[in-house]
């Protein structure tokens, strides 16, 4: 999940049974990373045919566009936030401050946002929204999969956080945050670097939207 930290092993849980969870852990992370691909693949390869209804000069079109393009750019600096609260942490303690104190997942809820508005590139609310259910889908289940571990590895703690902070949608009234933060320079770099390829989806899809108009690719679908 992404508000933890490596356990270590404590005398009620065994190093061994740690060990095993957390590479369990690895091992969800893996799928969900694979699942997301499938899906990237998918829609690299259908949304060519799909055009939006909305004329490509109208406003509605570009507000849509413009839109996603403020999504990303929130994704990209929420995770950076995330970083600021989860880099610089060690040991075994659950990170409950920050983003993570108004919500478990804020790395995922961020990628849904970015997801989206990489949707809204397309000039179509209905394809935006789609992805992102799709990313929903997935983060919902690898969620679940990871909260199961977290429960074997911290028990009660882990127990009182799901009671207090929800797991997706931000309770805004609950945000605590230390006066000071250690920071992982390098974690947050790595953040930005990974969150780029979100603004690949701009020229990506004026690329479409040219070809579809050129005739070179033939629309199958029109969504609003």
């Amino acid at each position: 999940m992404s508000s933890t930290t490596t356990p270590h092993a404590t005398a009620s849980q065994p190093a061994t049974s740690l060990n095993a969870v957390w590479e369990r852990l690895a091992h969800a992370q893996v799928l969900r990373r694979r699942a997301l691909g499938v899906l990237g693949t998918l829609a690299v390869l259908v949304l060519p045919w799909i055009g939006s209804a909305w004329p490509d000069s109208g406003s509605l079109h570009q507000g849509l566009e413009w839109a996603g393009l403020a999504l990303m750019v929130l994704a990209l600096l929420g995770r950076c936030a995330c970083m600021l609260y989860l880099g610089g942490r060690k040991g075994a303690d659950l990170v409950a401050e920050g983003p993570y104190s108004i919500s478990r997942n804020p790395l995922y809820v961020f990628s849904m946002l970015a997801v989206l508005g990489i949707g809204l590139q397309t000039g179509s609310l209905t394809v935006g929204l789609v992805l992102a259910l799709a990313a929903f889908g997935v983060f919902r289940w690898i969620v679940s999969e990871e909260e199961r571990m977290l429960r074997a590895a911290f028990g009660a703690p882990f127990e009182a956080y799901c009671a207090r902070v929800p797991r997706f949608l931000p309770r805004w009234a609950a945000w605590r945050s230390p006066q000071h933060v250690t920071v992982d320079l390098q974690g947050v770099w790595k953040t930005v670097r990974d969150a780029l390829p979100y603004f690949l989806s701009i020229p990506v899809f004026e690329a479409i939207e040219a070809a579809q108009d050129a005739g070179w690719v033939h629309v199958r679908l029109w969504l609003y």
